[in-house]
């Protein structure tokens, strides 16, 4: 196809516009299309983020239960031991009040 133009290379130019134009949509398609999967990619490492996170978080949370539970029985053993205590302190006083009698019935 000629085109009425002395350059000889803008008659080449002009002939190739349209491959250039061709390649330059291509061109804009793929650029397009990497950005999309750079954008998935992004999406889904961020959703696995998120998902690593709530597991973590119910590890934690599950894990705090236990220790609330476990700090409530040591609370209640420690409330049983003090009883005991309290009891084996009032029979030693007891018997120290028994050995005292027998001491001075003895003097």
């Amino acid at each position: 196809m000629a085109y009425p133009n002395s350059n000889p290379a803008m008659s080449a130019a002009l002939g190739n516009l349209g491959g250039m134009m061709l390649i330059a949509g291509g061109a804009v398609g793929l650029m397009t299309a990497i950005n999309d999967s750079l954008d998935g990619i992004a999406a889904a490492r961020e959703g696995r983020m998120i998902d690593r996170y709530a597991d973590a978080l119910a590890a934690a949370t599950d894990h705090a239960d236990r220790m609330g539970e476990i700090a409530v029985e040591a609370v209640r053993y420690c409330a049983e031991l003090e009883a005991k205590v309290a009891s084996l302190q009032a029979a030693c006083a007891q018997r120290q009040e028994v050995i005292q009698v027998l001491r001075s019935r003895m003097a």
